[in-house]
């Protein structure tokens, strides 16, 4: 039971507590990482947008550069002179309104991954041209400004057995409105047809000229790369602390940049696909350690670690407190055991004498020296079960309480243990009932099963004195044999019927009123039936007074049982 009880406590008060400042530590470290990593990727987010802008701003702003390089009016042999000259081209291509193809070299290399059919590319972007309709209207009306670029062609098309595949070659068309200040422009050069054929790290700059026909001009496409990263990151902007890179779709690194600082070579921890005509390029960040710490551990830590050490401490001053005063308790007990052993050889002394003096008395005819020594029995006999009783106690709180089973007849033992109080019952006033039907044989202690009994005739002759009447009586019910002993007393109230049999435990004050006892009796007949696997109770039903049923099983027992 103390066991028990000791690992009920340590989960109340130990493993319990610890238990949920875990669980409230998980709890608020998970909550304060998401609401940081919501922050975090907003942040995130928002820096990956503003390098978007600033590379699709500056591929607008290099269409404008070659827009301007060419008049309005100006015909697409004159307007292909002017475009080819630029540092940047490797072939210049005019393809005129009756579909006649020129190609001219520019002074930059080009590296081919791809072939690429010149012809075939100049017809695909006058026939997108064709199917968007009215080139000259895509202006945005919004005066706020709009979007850089649209899109003339379809993302992907159809492939064999109706699966669909990306589109290899996308067209895009300069919007007019980008720019504020485009309002205030001529309306031929704000409606004027230009824009970009791009493929895998290919980009042609297409212009429609006056004359219908298109003037073309395909670009290096490192030197224009290395145009744009220049800007990274735009000038007005601080240097990110973390590292930038661009990427190409398959995640070959094109360009890095920022401080770099610790923590910035881990994985990208947001990634963004550029906006159109780039979004064959993907932009990543992996931002230092000393952007988004995390300050948060530091308060729950200090808090949990807190609370944890708290429980801990008021634990161990708990059961190092229990554990002294189980000790204390351990060493009273061990005293009044070996005092109550010191105290059975002179009691069976005075015992044998007495009962010699008593003979002797009798043979003599002293009658008033024969009662005299008759109650120097009786109290020695009630004194011999206390100690007795002790005994037992400290056994059992030893865990060595035990019992020897042997075939006993238990009327024997309840007429012996009746025959023994019947003097100092009758000579209070008691009515004695007696009805014994028990088993022939049964296993059992005849010394347990007699402490039993007398520790529940003692309660009868201690409390059931307003009743004046004791009843015992054995029976047998199947293979259980029960022995019962009731008085007629003020009984035992319903809240008590079981904690009467804890160590100790006594009934209100009245009943208790110049009543003497360890408190310990009924706690060892229970203990004592358990061992015979059996069972003492409180019959519940039972109104005149208090009944106690002892119920013993007729087959054998275990020789041994702890």
């Amino acid at each position: 039971m103390f066991r028990r009880r000791s690992t009920l406590l340590f989960i109340v008060l130990v493993a319990l507590p610890l238990a949920l400042l875990a669980w409230l530590g998980t709890y608020l470290m998970r909550d304060a990482a998401k609401r940081t990593d919501a922050s975090m990727q907003a942040i995130l987010a928002e820096r990956l947008s503003l390098a978007d802008h600033q590379l699709v701003h500056d591929l607008r702003q290099l269409t404008d550069e070659f827009d301007s390089l060419v008049k309005p009016g100006t015909a697409t042999s004159e307007a292909i002179k002017n475009l080819g000259a630029h540092a940047w081209v490797a072939k210049a291509w005019t393809f005129d309104a009756h579909g006649r193809f020129d190609e001219t070299a520019g002074g930059a290399s080009f590296e081919i991954l791809t072939p690429i059919d010149p012809r075939e590319q100049m017809q695909t972007i006058r026939d997108r041209l064709l199917a968007a309709g009215n080139v000259g209207e895509l202006v945005v009306p919004d005066p706020r400004g709009g979007p850089p670029f649209q899109r003339l062609s379809a993302i992907s098309v159809p492939s064999g057995e109706g699966t669909r595949r990306k589109t290899p070659w996308q067209t895009y068309q300069k919007l007019g409105g980008y720019h504020i200040d485009e309002a205030m422009a001529p309306t031929v050069l704000k409606h004027r047809a230009s824009g970009w054929h791009v493929g895998e790290r290919t980009f042609i700059y297409w212009l429609k000229c006056t004359d219908g026909g298109i003037a073309a001009i395909l670009l290096n496409t490192h030197l224009l790369m290395q145009g744009l990263f220049a800007r990274l990151p735009h000038p007005g902007l601080e240097v990110p602390p973390g590292r930038m890179m661009l990427a190409n779709v398959q995640g070959v690194p094109l360009h890095q940049w920022g401080k770099r600082l610790e923590g910035s070579e881990r994985p990208p921890a947001a990634h963004r696909a550029c906006s159109e005509p780039l979004d064959q390029w993907e932009l990543a960040y992996t931002p230092a350690d000393e952007e988004f710490p995390k300050p948060y551990l530091f308060p729950i830590m200090l808090g949990m670690g807190s609370g944890v050490m708290l429980v801990i401490v008021l634990a161990w001053l708990y059961f190092h407190e229990s554990a002294r005063e189980l000790s204390v308790a351990q060493q009273r007990v061990t005293f009044v055991n070996q005092i109550s052993h010191e105290l059975k050889t002179p009691l069976t002394n005075i015992r044998l004498y007495a009962e010699m003096a008593a003979h002797r008395a009798a043979a003599s005819g002293d009658a008033a020296m024969k009662r005299q020594l008759s109650v120097v029995e009786t109290e020695t006999s009630r004194l011999d079960r206390l100690i007795q009783n002790v005994l037992n106690y400290a056994r059992q709180q030893r865990d060595k309480l035990a019992i020897t089973p042997k075939p006993i007849s238990l009327d024997d033992i309840a007429t012996r243990a009746i025959e023994f109080w019947k003097p100092t019952l009758e000579a209070k006033g008691f009515e004695i009932r007696v009805d014994l039907h028990g088993p022939p044989v049964l296993q059992g202690d005849a010394d347990a099963l007699s402490q039993i009994l007398g520790n529940l005739l003692s309660n009868v002759e201690k409390y059931g004195l307003a009743g004046r009447y004791v009843g015992l009586r054995t029976e047998v019910e199947g293979d259980v044999a029960r022995v019962i002993v009731e008085d007629r007393g003020p009984g035992i109230p319903a809240s008590k019927r079981k904690t009467v049999f804890e160590p100790f435990e006594r009934l209100r004050s009245d009943l208790n009123e110049g009543v003497s006892g360890t408190g310990i009796g009924l706690t060892i007949s229970r203990e004592l039936a358990q061992l015979h696997g059996g069972k003492l109770v409180v019959c519940p039903h039972y109104r005149e007074g208090a009944r106690f049923i002892l119920t013993l099983p007729i087959q054998p027992i275990p020789t041994s049982a702890s």
